[in-house]
């Protein structure tokens, strides 16, 4: 605790204090909110629970924001697949085999 008539204030301390502090109270306020709309949600599991609260402090992608990613990248590789064969013949390949 630091006194009136002490000398050896360090404010550069007590600013990151502050923001930490102010920080915690703003995900303590989001997580408590989140809370409360979950348990005011009908049939909400605990599962449900868990992940409306654990999202509550995530933030939405901007445009501005860049992914490092791939953009080549194959995430479905039956999608594509399906792009490079036409819908008839993939449809005579699996469901008409004998």
């Amino acid at each position: 605790m630091v006194s009136i008539d002490d000398d050896n204030i360090n404010f550069n301390t007590l600013l990151n204090d502050l923001e930490e502090s102010i920080e915690a109270d703003r995900i303590y306020k989001l997580r408590n909110a989140a809370k409360i709309r979950a348990v005011n949600q009908p049939r909400t599991t605990y599962e449900d629970f868990e992940s409306i609260v654990k999202g509550a402090t995530l933030k939405p992608l901007s445009k501005k924001d860049q992914l490092n990613c791939n953009p080549r990248q194959t995430w479905n590789p039956v999608a594509k697949k399906l792009e490079e064969d036409s819908i008839d013949e993939v449809f005579l390949k699996r469901f008409l085999k004998k």
